[in-house]
């Protein structure tokens, strides 16, 4: 019994990687995709679409076109292959380099775009579906300064001009503990927004019985009814459904939201706040999605935003092998009227895999020991 629940459990941990290596290679495939349809709206000659890396174990020629789709076994990443990238002497118009760089540089931002653009789509349908964690208004007590303004419920949208938006739930807390002693808010209310101004002042602590008595709370070593100095309600994280356009126009703020997040923690790890075992690779990240697609549907959709935002951010980044390197390549083509030498280029581009591979395997390794 105890082997073949150990067996079950195995299977259904593989289930589960394989369910996520899915994800990741939707994820792949939409970046590639991305750099696909632009490259043919240009006039582009594509050679080979590829998902994931290795030797060929599935291939199909486009006899018109003669581009190849290939599936390979290491469902890590994937390619789009231009006739002429990286190299020199090519004198075919469709071939990558002979293209004009303006060209060059919409088929190379495309593919992040498109990660972007199926993140928001994503959101767009969570927040409708499932719903955006927020805060909500859980009690309002008695002597409360807003007790005849808010309404338990009342779900927070907007809080001193800024959209709400919560990674964590913990970090609803932080909102209303920076505030001022007044405050401009757009909650949510019968699938309505309503504005609403909230000021700070004193209040009793106590609890609501479930009656609906109100019970202050005493100080137990003053004895004497306990006294706070704040917006006077209690509130929890939970997600709520949002009607669609409101769900369409928050969704906006949302990605925007999480690539200055994930900026930000560049940022800090760029200048050592952030410690490195804080740093995946690969492993890493099948292993978080591994673990929300075992939390079900939303986890997952929800993951799979984030990722997506942190695999366009990312690909821009101007580091050597990535998208956002290439542009850097095209816009000095651009601005100078002369490419750097592609043979330079070439082994920047290699070297610069190396490496990141190299770090991808590092960060994994020191997950694992730290």
């Amino acid at each position: 019994m105890l082997l073949a629940t150990s067996f079950g459990e195995i299977m259904l941990n593989i289930g589960y990687v394989l369910l996520a290596l899915l994800a990741l290679m939707f994820m792949v495939v939409v970046h590639e995709l991305g750099h696909y349809v632009a490259g043919k709206i240009l006039g582009f000659k594509i050679l080979e679409f590829s998902i994931g890396f290795g030797p060929k174990i599935f291939k199909r020629t486009n006899k018109k076109t003669g581009e190849i789709f290939s599936i390979r076994p290491f469902p890590l990443g994937g390619f789009c292959q231009f006739e002429g990238e990286d190299e020199e002497g090519n004198e075919s118009p469709t071939a990558f380099n002979n293209q004009a760089p303006w060209k060059r540089l919409i088929v190379l931002f495309s593919g992040a775009f498109m990660n972007l653009v199926s993140g928001w789509m994503i959101i767009v349908i969570f927040f409708s579906v499932y719903g955006q964690v927020l805060p909500q208004v859980a009690e309002v007590y008695e002597s409360s300064p807003n007790y005849d303004t808010l309404e338990v419920g009342d779900t927070f949208l907007r809080v001193d001009g800024k959209q709400v938006n919560i990674l964590l739930p913990e970090h609803a807390t932080e909102i209303f503990q920076k505030a001022g002693d007044s405050v401009e808010v757009v909650v949510l209310r019968d699938n309505k927004r309503v504005k609403l101004t909230l000021s700070k002042g004193d209040y009793i602590v106590g609890e609501y019985l479930e009656d609906g008595t109100f019970v202050p709370s005493i100080n137990q070593e003053t004895g004497e009814v306990e006294t706070r100095f704040g917006f006077g309600f209690s509130s929890y994280s939970a997600p709520k459904k949002l009607p669609f356009f409101s769900a369409l126009g928050r969704s906006f703020g949302f990605m925007f939201f999480l690539v200055f997040e994930i900026l930000s923690i560049l940022g800090t790890l760029i200048t050592g706040k952030l410690p490195l075992n804080s740093v995946g690779g690969p492993v890493t990240t099948i292993t978080v999605m591994k673990d929300a697609v075992s939390s079900g549907f939303a986890t997952i959709a929800y993951v799979v935003c984030i990722v997506s935002a942190n695999l366009a951010v990312m690909n821009l980044l101007p580091l050597p092998a990535l998208d956002g390197s290439r542009m850097v390549f095209t816009a000095i083509e651009w601005i100078f009227k002369k490419p750097v030498p592609r043979k330079v280029e070439a082994i920047i581009h290699t070297v610069g895999m190396v490496l990141l591979f190299g770090f991808a395997i590092f960060a994994d390794v020191f997950q694992f020991i730290s």
